[in-house]
C-alpha cells in the first residue's frame, strides 16, 4: 500500500467505517473488497501510519478475522474504525440525522429530531441487549441480534403507550421530552422508526439480514463495547438497563446535551 492507497483507504473508512473482504450477510462491492484487501496486504509500517492518522481524528482502528468474532467467513477479514471514548470527530456530526428525522411530518425543530433519535436508540438497545440478556460490553453475540422492522415499531409504540403516555407531566422536572414524544400522530411513529433504521444502516451500525429484518453490525457491537464504560454506564445501571435509562432521559430533558446544544 503506497501513500495514494493510504489516502483512498482513509477516505473509505471515514465514510463507511467498515470494510470487509467477504461477507455471509450482504453483497460486498468491488471497491470495498479492494479497500479491505489493501489493508489486509499492507505492511506493519503503513498500518501504523493509518492508525496514527485515525487516532488523531478521534477514531480507533481494529482488524477482525474469523478467529476474533463470529459471523466472519473462513478466510475473511473485517476492518472497522470506532469513535474513541470522549471524542467527537467533526465529520461524524448530526446534520444528516437531523435532516432525515425532520422529513417526518411534525418534526420541525432540531431538538425534536434529536430527542426522537435518542429515544429510538434506547428502544433498539432494549431489543438487542436487554431482551437478549446481553451486557453492553458483549461483542460475541452480535450475530444473534436479528429483529424484524415490525417488531421494532411495535416496541416503540409499546414504550410510548405503556410508559410515556401514562406519565403525569406534572411529576417531571421538565415536560419537554414528554411533549415531543406524545405530539406525533400514530401513523408518524412508523415513519420515525423508518427514518431511524435508515440512518443506522447508512452509518454501518445495522445491516439488512433479509427483507425488513435487521441485525447489529460488528462495528456497532465493538463501538458499544469500547465506549460503554465511559459514555453510557451512568445512564444504564447494572440492573434494569432500559428502565433506568428511560427514567433518566424523561426526567432530565430527554437527551444528554440537547438543552445545551439547542
Amino acid at each position: 500500500m503506497n501513500n495514494s492507497d493510504l489516502g483512498r483507504v482513509q477516505a473509505w473508512l471515514l465514510r463507511h467505517r467498515i470494510a470487509e473482504t467477504m461477507s455471509l450477510r450482504r453483497n460486498v462491492s468491488r471497491e470495498e473488497k479492494e479497500i479491505a484487501n489493501l489493508i489486509r496486504l499492507a505492511d506493519e509500517n503503513m498500518i501504523s501510519v493509518l492508525k496514527e492518522i485515525l487516532d488523531g481524528q478521534g477514531l480507533s482502528f481494529r482488524a477482525f478475522s474469523e478467529f476474533d468474532a463470529p459471523g466472519i467467513p473462513s478466510g475473511g477479514h473485517v476492518f472497522v474504525v470506532a469513535r474513541k471514548p470522549d471524542s467527537a470527530p467533526p465529520f461524524l456530526g448530526t446534520e444528516r440525522l437531523v435532516a432525515r428525522m425532520r422529513q417526518v411530518s411534525g418534526i420541525n425543530e432540531e431538538r425534536q429530531a434529536k430527542v426522537w433519535f435518542v429515544q429510538l436508540w434506547f428502544v433498539l438497545l432494549d431489543l438487542i441487549y436487554t431482551r437478549k440478556n446481553r451486557a453492553p460490553g458483549s461483542l460475541q453475540n452480535y450475530v444473534e441480534t436479528s429483529f424484524a422492522k415490525a417488531v421494532f415499531i411495535d416496541a416503540v409504540r409499546g414504550y410510548l403507550n405503556d410508559d410515556v403516555r401514562k406519565i403525569d407531566p406534572v411529576t417531571l422536572e421538565t415536560d419537554v421530552v414528554w411533549k415531543i414524544l406524545t405530539a406525533p400522530k400514530e401513523g408518524n411513529v412508523a415513519l420515525l422508526c423508518n427514518a431511524f433504521l435508515e440512518l443506522m444502516e447508512d452509518a454501518g451500525l445495522l445491516e439488512r439480514n433479509g427483507d425488513d429484518v435487521y441485525r447489529q453490525t460488528l462495528l456497532f457491537a465493538y463501538e458499544m463495547k469500547t465506549n460503554y464504560d465511559r459514555q453510557l454506564a451512568y445512564l444504564l445501571p447494572a440492573e434494569a438497563l432500559i428502565e433506568g435509562a428511560e427514567a433518566v432521559l424523561l426526567d432530565r430533558s430527554g437527551i444528554t446535551g440537547t438543552e445545551q446544544e439547542s
